[in-house]
C-alpha cells in the first residue's frame, strides 16, 4: 500500500511541475510573438526616419547652395 501512495504523490508532483513548465513556455511564446511584432514596427519606423533624414539632408544642401549664391551676388 505504501508503494502505491508514494507513486501517486510522485505522479502528482511530476504532473504539477509539468503544468508549471507548460505555463511558463506559453508565456515565453507570447513574449516572443510580441517582440516580433514590436521589431516589425521598429523596422518600419527606421525606414521612415531614414527617408526623412535624406529629405532633410537634400533640403539643407539646397538652402546652403542658395545662401552661398546670395552671398556671391551681394559681394
Amino acid at each position: 500500500m505504501d508503494g502505491i501512495v508514494y507513486q501517486a504523490i510522485i505522479g502528482g508532483v511530476v504532473s504539477l511541475l509539468l503544468s508549471i513548465i507548460a505555463y511558463f513556455l506559453h508565456l515565453l511564446i507570447q513574449d516572443i510573438r510580441y517582440m516580433k511584432l514590436e521589431q516589425h514596427k521598429l523596422g518600419h519606423l527606421c525606414i521612415k526616419l531614414r527617408s526623412e533624414q535624406e529629405f532633410i539632408r537634400k533640403w539643407l544642401k539646397k538652402v546652403i547652395i542658395k545662401g552661398s549664391e546670395t552671398l556671391r551676388k551681394s559681394t
